[in-house]
């Protein structure tokens, strides 16, 4: 499945800032660029939709599906839920941002594992994983797609609660097992992932859990481009959040284990929830 003019596209209109604030929990920034002083959403909102074949279907599956087949294929595994009830979107950002800035591959599609359209993914919301030192880590993230920081963060805190137990964790990997998609272009590291689930003990596997929160973002609504006064106006902004952020703790069982905080400010999610339902019904059709 070739990705580089997804990852072009994405480096384009999607930026990651560095990270500012020192702490417990690891955070990241990323927003979009301008266009005639207006921020770039509609775009935010074409990019999702020339990704979902990338999100929602495995490489095999690209290769042999017929080019009509793709599109229809694909969005046939978006979630019909509610538009503010559908995670779908949210864990689509996720997906883009592991696999453009983190350089980490997904080895289970998620959303083919659904068993009914009306339901959202269950356990993490994405897996993918990267080779360090010759060490695979698996990326088990969580994904909140919402309007309110404040009820983003809450929401994660909920699900990381729950699914950072041994007994969630060890479940979850078990159904991730054998679903594993083999990537020929990664051939060598997916047998190093493979080896995770060779019986490993949960203790010594490195997990690293990112956390995508979206919110509509004060910042960006008085601004007009990226300059010195959006760039301070944003960190201000993020330093409550980060402080907000910090003051929550995770009843953690994992023992090696990363959580990583994805922060990405938008104008208004609300419009960017409704222009995707209108493209996902005329995709259906």
């Amino acid at each position: 499945m070739k990705t580089d003019s997804l990852k072009a596209y994405t480096k384009n209109l999607i930026f990651m800032s560095e990270n500012f604030s020192i702490g417990k929990y690891s955070k990241n920034t990323f927003h979009l660029d301008y266009t005639s002083k207006v921020y770039r959403q509609k775009d935010l909102v074409g990019l999702i939709r020339d990704s979902v074949p990338y999100f929602a279907l495995t490489e095999q599956e690209f290769k042999d599906l017929e080019s009509i087949e793709i599109n229809r294929t694909a969005w046939a595994r978006i979630s019909q839920a509610r538009k503010d009830k559908k995670g779908d979107y949210g864990e689509l950002l996720l997906y883009l941002i592991m696999t453009v800035y983190y350089d980490a591959p997904k080895f289970v599609t998620k959303v083919r594992l659904r068993s009914s359209v009306g339901m959202q993914i269950n356990g993490f919301d994405c897996a993918h994983f990267t080779i360090e030192d010759e060490e695979p880590i698996l990326w088990l993230g969580e994904s909140k797609f919402h309007q309110s920081f404040s009820t983003a963060l809450t929401d994660s805190f909920k699900s990381l609660n729950e699914h950072c137990k041994i007994l969630y964790t060890s479940n979850e990997i078990s159904i991730l097992k054998p679903n594993i998609e083999i990537n020929k272009e990664l051939e060598d590291d997916f047998v190093k992932l493979k080896s995770v689930f060779a019986g490993k003990s949960i203790d010594k596997i490195k997990f690293r859990i990112p956390v995508l929160l979206t919110y509509d973002s004060d910042t960006v609504k008085k601004n007009e481009d990226i300059n010195d006064k959006f760039k301070n106006d944003l960190e201000n902004e993020l330093l409550n959040h980060h402080s907000n952020i910090e003051g929550k703790n995770i009843h953690n069982e994992l023992k090696n284990v990363e959580f990583i905080f994805f922060i990405f400010p938008l104008d208004t999610v609300s419009t960017i929830k409704s222009d995707l339902e209108i493209i996902e019904t005329a995709m259906r059709i």
